[in-house]
Protein backbone atom coordinates (compact mmCIF):
# COMPACT_ATOMS: atom_id res chain seq x y z
CA UNK A 1 0.00 0.00 0.00
CA UNK A 2 1.50 3.24 -0.72
CA UNK A 3 3.85 1.82 -3.35
CA UNK A 4 4.67 3.43 -6.29
CA UNK A 5 5.27 1.86 -9.45
CA UNK A 6 8.78 2.68 -11.66
CA UNK A 7 6.28 4.38 -14.15
CA UNK A 8 4.73 6.51 -11.35
CA UNK A 9 7.58 7.15 -9.81
CA UNK A 10 9.23 8.61 -12.90
CA UNK A 11 6.01 10.74 -13.81
CA UNK A 12 6.50 12.40 -10.32
CA UNK A 13 10.21 12.95 -10.75
CA UNK A 14 9.68 14.74 -13.81
CA UNK A 15 6.81 16.74 -12.86
CA UNK A 16 9.39 17.93 -9.55
CA UNK A 17 12.19 18.42 -11.39
CA UNK A 18 9.61 20.57 -14.37
CA UNK A 19 8.56 22.52 -11.16
CA UNK A 20 11.66 23.38 -9.66
CA UNK A 21 13.12 24.59 -13.59
CA UNK A 22 10.07 26.86 -13.55
CA UNK A 23 10.90 28.52 -9.90
CA UNK A 24 14.65 29.02 -10.81
CA UNK A 25 13.47 30.75 -14.22
CA UNK A 26 11.12 32.99 -12.17
CA UNK A 27 13.83 33.91 -9.40
CA UNK A 28 16.67 34.30 -12.29
CA UNK A 29 14.31 36.42 -14.27
CA UNK A 30 15.43 40.71 -14.38
CA UNK A 31 13.25 42.58 -12.62
CA UNK A 32 13.04 46.44 -13.34
CA UNK A 33 13.54 48.44 -10.29
CA UNK A 34 11.19 51.38 -10.35
CA UNK A 35 13.02 55.40 -10.65
CA UNK A 36 13.05 56.99 -7.11
CA UNK A 37 11.38 60.63 -7.71
CA UNK A 38 13.98 63.29 -7.66
CA UNK A 39 11.61 65.47 -5.23
CA UNK A 40 11.57 62.73 -2.88
CA UNK A 41 15.21 62.20 -2.99
CA UNK A 42 15.33 65.86 -2.43
CA UNK A 43 12.92 65.47 0.37
CA UNK A 44 15.31 63.12 2.27
CA UNK A 45 18.61 65.12 1.98
CA UNK A 46 16.68 67.90 3.30
CA UNK A 47 15.76 65.82 6.31
CA UNK A 48 18.69 64.49 7.01
CA UNK A 49 20.33 67.68 7.44
CA UNK A 50 17.74 69.19 9.17
CA UNK A 51 18.52 66.42 11.40
CA UNK A 52 21.88 67.19 12.00
CA UNK A 53 21.75 70.69 12.04
CA UNK A 54 19.07 70.19 14.93
CA UNK A 55 21.45 67.32 16.56
CA UNK A 56 24.75 70.12 16.61
CA UNK A 57 22.39 73.13 17.55
CA UNK A 58 21.15 71.40 20.39
CA UNK A 59 24.50 70.15 21.85
CA UNK A 60 26.07 73.08 21.15
CA UNK A 61 23.13 74.86 23.74
CA UNK A 62 23.68 72.45 26.20
CA UNK A 63 27.12 72.88 26.14
CA UNK A 64 26.88 76.55 27.41
CA UNK A 65 23.86 76.23 29.59
CA UNK A 66 25.67 73.51 31.52
CA UNK A 67 28.73 74.73 32.30
CA UNK A 68 31.55 72.44 31.96
CA UNK A 69 34.91 72.92 33.99
CA UNK A 70 37.74 70.45 32.77
CA UNK A 71 39.59 70.18 36.24
CA UNK A 72 43.37 71.42 36.33
CA UNK A 73 44.52 68.19 37.13
CA UNK A 74 44.32 64.45 37.68
CA UNK A 75 43.75 64.78 41.31
CA UNK A 76 40.74 67.16 41.39
CA UNK A 77 38.91 64.86 38.62
CA UNK A 78 39.00 61.84 40.90
CA UNK A 79 36.90 61.30 43.86
CA UNK A 80 37.97 62.22 47.47
CA UNK A 81 37.66 59.05 50.14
Amino acid sequence: MGALTPEERRRVFLARREASRDALARLSAPVAAPEPHPLRRRLNAALKTAMIVALLGTGWFAYHIVEFHMPASIAEALPRL
